[in-house]
């Protein structure tokens, strides 16, 4: 949401004729009457208030008319009324102009309705827009010297801006909003707008820098008799710490850290003692609001006793609320933490009955009406309806949900969600095929439009995404590949669009890590997408897909779509329907028992790269090669062999181009072992990685290689100053980190240049942010190879590079081990900087950029969408990266092997690794050494 969505108190005078008329009492009277009943979330009481005042303020009162039409758009707009929130706007910019020589009061409301009409533009998808009006109003704050007006702007052009993918930018904004908020005098003003800006850094991401800010802000408030504003900073500040609790606690959940359960676990408590600091002197509104967050929390963490306190006192302060959409929201928020968290996992002495939830909701829906607005009571009628789902009384269920479809006012967000409740029900009913995907289709439709506001929603976004996006895509997709079907290739039309549905879920996926849309191009290379140029470049395209399957089960789809004579034919593997295997142990049984799809790629994953445990790979054999060929055979017979028995992988397919689901992105896809040749599958294709059917330029590559090759090989330390929140001491400190050396490094660097001759090697102190960023913005170089440390992160923000940071002088001795030198500073090169360093060389992308020795940081799936995000923030038409880093003089070996092949302009990319991979394999090397490199993007 934008900044500066409150209504502005109107001036005291008028101009009439080139002087100041003072308003009457009652006028004032009205003005402040509207505001407060707009604060109170009363918005149709509020424009009935605001409407009288304009009866009553003369013609030449213009810019008291101004504010009062400003005013009025923000209620419509919180009505979902655009039309009208919109000719208020337009009435308002016939009264004022910048051309009518206004003076600083009349600038600063000139300001205000542009910033009104950039929040309108932003609330119906137009970023572009709102952007360049949120601009203007800013250079009106400025005139009018006016610093308040000015922050505000500047915050919400950071959410326009990272709306449009412009990351780099959006925080350039927040950084000159902090400049002007440190020299602000006013301690009251500088805590409010310290908390908008901590509450929007939250919004995009920035959490670290979103806990400075609110507790800055918080520090203030404390000093200040203002018990109000402190409650609603507490609030913010406790709500942020529980969002970093949630988003660590994914990443536990999926890899069973325990140092990261440690932080989750003290997230919580800080947030906790948050909340229960909120004394009984806020108003409160924010004190219920408060409970239900830290409700919210405690039921998350198993607190049973917590739950029950905060339940006991809870609910009966509810009836004491003012009325008002505040109000209206509370309820729900109770109602469906209620129905979804606690049905599910509370006790039963801490269930409420399905008559009580609905209660909650009726109440809400009551005063919605009341308050005509049609936003929330449609909000309220849809959780009605859902309430009736989760019970099986479908009739009501839809009676309930077409009103709230009804009412919805086409808003994107709730149009999707109302039409996916009606296709659960249709499906549940058994209702015909058609009936249903029709749903399914408009909710996804939709889901679109909602993606453009999800792309700035920071951390949000993950839990929005995975809990109310991504189910919807993969029910959809399960419906257009349904199980149980005479024709198990089924309509070919379904198929296609269930190949479109997977390609949008994964740059869905992309968008939801990145929190920021995919730019688009703005050069004039022509591009064709990935599908397209498979099909004439003897590439075959596999997608293997997770789909539920039922409570607590799960199967296996795979697409496959391979080039013919005429046009790329798209088939469905009539394998990945049965059964996949007996679990161990369990065949004398009569039982028809499955292995777990996500438990099986986990332990294969655990046996290719046996010491992921220490995060450092050796060469040594795997601990039991049994298992990992067993595995190995698995995981090939789901995803290649029914092709090939299907004879689509014939002598014209020499190239596999993989789009990964889930847990899959993690697989080495070239350790994947034919039992039958006795061949791992990169010794019979070549390989590569796309995520999404994202356009790549049609050209091909090009054929002379120019070679920045920059890494580390001493050990370093990242200085505390760079460490992030979940890299604290006991005393929740930032701490150094420190870095082991990499000893092959300088030999890897030697041996490309001995390979391709226009090579130019920056190492150790030579490889600087500043010349490194002025090197690579030159389109001297069209390969970029980094053999330094990096992580690809469960989030952007954990996504980053190492380069040197150290001004001393330490001389190069070949003699000496590199674990001997004492450890230089470092810094990070993160994915905002990869942006804006390759920003100025556009249309003249990157050929090649190679990360010989990052690696996830704990190999956890979502961790590989960091590998995505750097190929996508770099445009580089190609990205060779390892999923774990080798140490070990194979990856020099390997390099070596690699950019050989390359230098024949009849290799492709993914055959030249395939050639470097299969000389591993010949050499003796096990599968956790040469298996985890991958090439992701364009493969030619």
């Amino acid at each position: 949401m934008a900044t500066d969505s409150s209504a502005i108190a109107i001036s005291g005078a008028s101009h009439e004729g080139g002087r100041q008329v003072q308003q009457s009492t009652s006028l004032d009277q009205l003005l402040h009457r509207g505001q407060t009943h707009y604060t109170a979330g009363q918005f149709v009481e509020a424009i009935n208030v605001w409407s009288m005042a304009q009866e009553h303020l003369s013609q030449n009162a213009f810019l008291n008319r101004v504010v009062v039409l400003s005013n009025l758009a923000l209620a419509y707009r919180q009505l979902g009324n655009w039309e009208k929130a919109q000719t208020a706007i337009d009435q308002g910019f016939q009264i004022i102009s910048p051309a009518d020589s206004l003076d600083s009061e009349g600038l600063r409301i000139y300001g205000q309705l542009l910033n009104t009409q950039g929040s309108l533009l932003f609330a119906q998808g137009d970023a572009n827009n709102a952007l360049n009006t949120w601009e203007q109003a800013a250079q009106a704050y400025t005139q009018a010297n006016y610093s308040e007006g000015l922050i505000k702007s500047l915050i919400n052009q950071t959410q326009a801006l990272r709306s449009l993918g412009f990351f780099r930018d959006s925080q350039n904004r927040l950084r000159q909003a902090q400049e002007i908020l440190a020299k602000l005098d006013s301690l009251p003003l500088k805590s409010a707008l310290m908390r908008s800006l901590g509450e929007t850094q939250r919004l995009v991401g920035d959490l670290d820098a979103a806990q400075k800010s609110l507790a800055e802000s918080l520090k203030i408030a404390k000093a200040l008799p203002a018990p109000g504003e402190l409650a609603i900073t507490q609030l913010s500040l406790g709500n942020t710490l529980q969002t970093l609790a949630h988003q660590h606690e994914l990443f536990v959940g999926r890899t069973d850290n325990s140092e990261m359960q440690a932080l989750v676990d003290d997230f919580y408590q800080r947030a906790e003692n948050i909340y229960w600091e909120i004394s009984d002197t806020a108003p409160l509104s924010i004190q219920i609001q408060a409970q239900i967050s830290h409700l919210e929390m405690a039921i998350r963490h198993r607190d049973w006793s917590t739950a029950r306190s905060l339940k006991a006192s809870l609910l009966p302060q509810l009836g004491r609320l003012s009325p008002g959409r505040t109000k209206t929201f509370i309820h729900m928020r109770l109602a469906q933490l209620l129905l979804n968290q606690c049905m599910a996992s509370c006790p039963k002495d801490l269930q409420h009955t399905s008559q009580q939830i609905y209660d909650l909701l009726a109440t809400a829906q009551q005063q919605a009406h009341q308050l005509q607005d049609p936003i929330a009571e449609s909000y309220a009628l849809g959780y009605l309806g859902r309430l009736y789902e989760t019970q099986k009384h479908y009739s009501d269920a839809i009676r309930f949900t077409e009103a709230a479809l009804e009412r919805a006012n086409h808003q994107p967000t709730l149009v999707y969600q109302w039409e996916w409740q009606l296709g659960r029900i249709d499906n549940q009913l058994q209702r015909s095929p058609e009936s249903i995907l029709l749903h399914y289709e408009r909710a996804f439709q939709h889901v679109q439009e909602v993606r453009k506001d999800l792309r700035y929603v920071g951390p949000d976004v993950q839990f929005y995404f995975r809990d109310r996006i991504e189910p919807l895509y993969r029910e959809y997709i399960g419906l257009l590949l349904p199980k149980e079907t005479a024709d198990i290739q089924g309509d070919p039309a379904q198929l296609i669009r269930a190949q479109t549905v997977i390609d949008d879920l994964r740059v869905a996926e992309l968008e939801s890590f990145l929190a920021c849309g995919l730019l688009e191009p703005n050069d004039n290379i022509q591009r064709a997408t990935i599908q397209e140029i498979a099909n004439t470049h003897k590439a075959a395209i596999i997608y293997p897909i997770i789909l539920p399957d039922g409570p607590n089960a799960e199967r296996l789809e795979v697409l496959v779509q391979r080039p013919t004579d005429t046009s790329a034919a798209l088939e469905r593997y009539p394998s990945a329907n049965a059964s996949i295997s007996l679990s161990p142990g369990r065949q004398e049984t009569n039982e028809p028992l499955t292995i777990n799809i996500e438990d099986t790629l986990k332990q294969f994953y655990q046996a290719v790269d046996s010491s992921r445990a220490s995060l450092v790979v050796t060469s040594t054999h795997t601990q039991d090669p049994e298992q990992f060929q067993s595995l190995a055979t698995q995981i090939y017979d789901w995803l290649i062999r029914p092709a090939e028995q299907a004879g689509w992988f014939d002598d014209s397919i020499d190239t596999l181009i993989f789009v990964l689901d889930g847990a899959f992105r993690r697989i080495p896809m070239a350790a994947l072992y034919d039992q039958e040749t006795q061949q791992f599958l990169i010794e019979k294709y070549a390989i590569a990685t796309t995520f999404g059917n994202l356009e790549i330029p049609k050209a091909p590559p090009e054929e002379d290689f120019r070679v920045l090759a920059a890494g580390l090989s001493y050990p370093s330390v990242l200085p505390s100053t760079s460490v992030n929140s979940n890299e604290l001491t006991e005393n929740n400190q930032p701490s150094e980190r420190p870095f082991s050396s990499l000893v092959y490094v300088e030999q890897e660097l030697i041996a490309i240049k001995e390979i391709i001759k226009d090579t130019d090697i920056f190492l150790n102190l030579e490889f600087k942010k500043e010349d490194f960023q002025t090197q690579i913005a030159s389109s001297l170089y069209n390969v970029v190879h980094l053999a330094t440390h990096g992580i690809f992160g469960f989030t952007r923000d954990e996504t980053f590079l190492l380069v040197s940071a150290d001004e001393a002088s330490v001389q190069s001795d070949q003699g000496v081990a590199a674990s001997i030198i004492e450890p230089i500073k470092v810094e990070k090169i993160d994915l905002n900087d990869f942006d804006s360093f390759l920003r100025p060389r556009k249309p003249t992308p990157l050929e090649l950029l190679v990360l010989s020795a990052c690696q996830t940081a704990t190999g956890d799936n979502r961790e590989v969408l960091g590998i995505a995000g750097l190929a996508i923030q770099s445009g580089a038409r190609s990205t060779l990266a390892s999923l774990w880093n080798i140490e070990d003089a194979s990856t020099s070996l390997l390099m070596e092997e690699f950019y050989r092949a390359l230098l024949n302009p009849d290799v492709s990319k993914a055959k030249a690794l395939q050639k470097a991979q299969v000389s591993l394999i010949q050499k003796g090397r096990q599968p956790n050494v040469w298996a985890p490199y991958i090439l992701v993007g364009d493969w030619r």
